[in-house]
């Protein structure tokens, strides 16, 4: 019998070079393990990549790093005794109705009766009096369920959603209720969530230099095709026919991409496969970034809510209808707070829609015009001094992070989260 020849040994290979494999990757190689990553795209950093075209730094994603300077991507180089080169410019979103801005929870007020309002003021203090520990008895609770314990008005549960769609991009009729709850606070003690100078690349590409630095061997543009198992052990992966082994596989592209194709169903039990099949994404994701040839706004990020709850928006969506009446925007201008985006006479805006899997690129097509015409129509002179647009629809999404092109992965819904 021919021994398959071994091409490159590892303590530890890594399949995926998003924000979770370059973590695992710059810890274990501070641990002093040999440690591999192996990425299928010429770009790190999964949905935080980000790379220039025209002078302009486009990121993947419109984001807001959790906790910014204080949160887990500067905590987790900081336990490797490395201070990233990191600057954080914190941002808070303004929410708008009907074009009136206001601030959550406190002018909600304005639109609903006295009572539902001090219900919302209950709800929100009992959420800040939970530890993330009490929190977890929550977590298969749906947020909708939850809410109308307190409250069922409308108005209330759409400026709810606003907030939970930001934070786990999914609807409040699945989400999650302990995840909410923690999510809300952490951001609630932190108060530094921010977006970082040169783009949201500016982080794996900090994750890039210190894995290196620390030894570590990175590979660009090498899908792996499978795990090698023996013995009912993971032993290697196969990259280009070749086998890569190790003492350990860390896989970051995601439990369905792991278990249903690199390392294969036959090897757990129906149960779990049939687990593991039925795990729901958060929704998918499409983005607007629009270049202008000057500044015409000071604004940095805002969202809209409508009065149609964002759950009808969803389903009609699923239908093949978009309902002017309850689309929402969510827009980023980070060249108004950040340095390195794109000269300082010139602007960038960066909108996304979350919508389902699955719509057609007609139905794409409608939300960009609409987000456009809403651009237009709030901020005097964008239209004329549009420089180009680029769109990622939730298939290019797909195409380059897979898992249906969705948002952040596995979604935080009840039953999904927590224990």
């Amino acid at each position: 019998m021919e021994v398959e020849q071994i091409v490159k040994q590892y303590d530890a290979i890594i399949i995926g070079a998003g924000m979770g494999g370059l973590a695992a990757g710059v810890l274990m190689a501070h641990a002093g393990k040999k440690v591999a990553i192996v990425e299928k795209n010429k770009l790190n950093g999964g949905r935080l990549t980000s790379w220039v075209h025209d002078g302009f730094t486009l990121d993947l994603g419109v984001h807001v790093i959790s906790r910014g300077s204080k949160g887990p991507v500067v905590q987790c180089l900081q336990r490797c005794g490395i201070e990233p080169d990191l600057k954080f410019n914190t941002v808070r979103p303004t929410t708008s109705f009907k074009g009136e801005v206001f601030k959550f929870p406190r002018d909600v007020a304005r639109y609903v009766p006295k009572e539902d309002f001090d219900k919302l003021m209950e709800f929100m203090s009992f959420i800040r009096s939970l530890s993330d520990e009490q929190s977890h008895e929550y977590d298969r609770i749906p947020l909708r369920d939850f809410l109308n314990r307190y409250t069922t008005n409308a108005f209330v549960h759409n400026a709810v959603n606003a907030i939970c769609v930001v934070y786990i991009v999914v609807y409040e009729d699945t989400a999650s209720t302990g995840e909410f709850i923690r999510c809300l606070n952490w951001e609630a003690q932190a108060r530094s969530s921010g977006y970082p100078d040169g783009g949201c690349g500016s982080i794996p590409r900090e994750y890039v230099k210190a894995f290196e630095s620390l030894g570590g061997e990175l590979y660009n543009d090498m899908p792996v095709e499978s795990i090698a198992v023996e013995n009912g052990k993971a032993a290697g992966v196969y990259v280009n026919g070749e086998l890569w082994q190790a003492d350990m596989v860390v896989s970051n592209t995601g439990i369905k991409r792991t278990i249903l194709e690199l390392a294969g169903e036959k090897y757990f039990s129906k149960d779990y496969v049939e687990y593991v099949r039925n795990l729901t994404y958060t929704e998918s994701t499409m983005i607007m970034r629009v270049a202008l040839n000057k500044r015409v706004t000071d604004v940095k990020m805002f969202s809209t809510i409508s009065e149609t709850p964002k759950t009808v928006f969803r389903d009609k969506l699923r239908e093949g209808i978009f309902d002017k009446s309850a689309a929402s925007v969510f827009a980023v201008i980070p060249s108004n707070f950040c340095t390195g985006i794109c000269d300082d006479d010139k602007q960038l805006f960066m909108s996304s829609a979350g919508v389902p899997y699955g719509i057609s690129r007609e139905l794409e097509d409608e939300i960009y015009s609409y987000m456009l015409d809403f651009l237009s129509d709030m901020f005097p002179g964008f239209r004329e001094n549009i420089r180009w647009i680029d769109k990622s629809y939730y298939q290019d999404v797909d195409a380059f992070a897979g898992e249906d092109g969705n948002c952040i992965g596995i979604a935080q819904c009840a039953g999904q989260t927590g224990a």
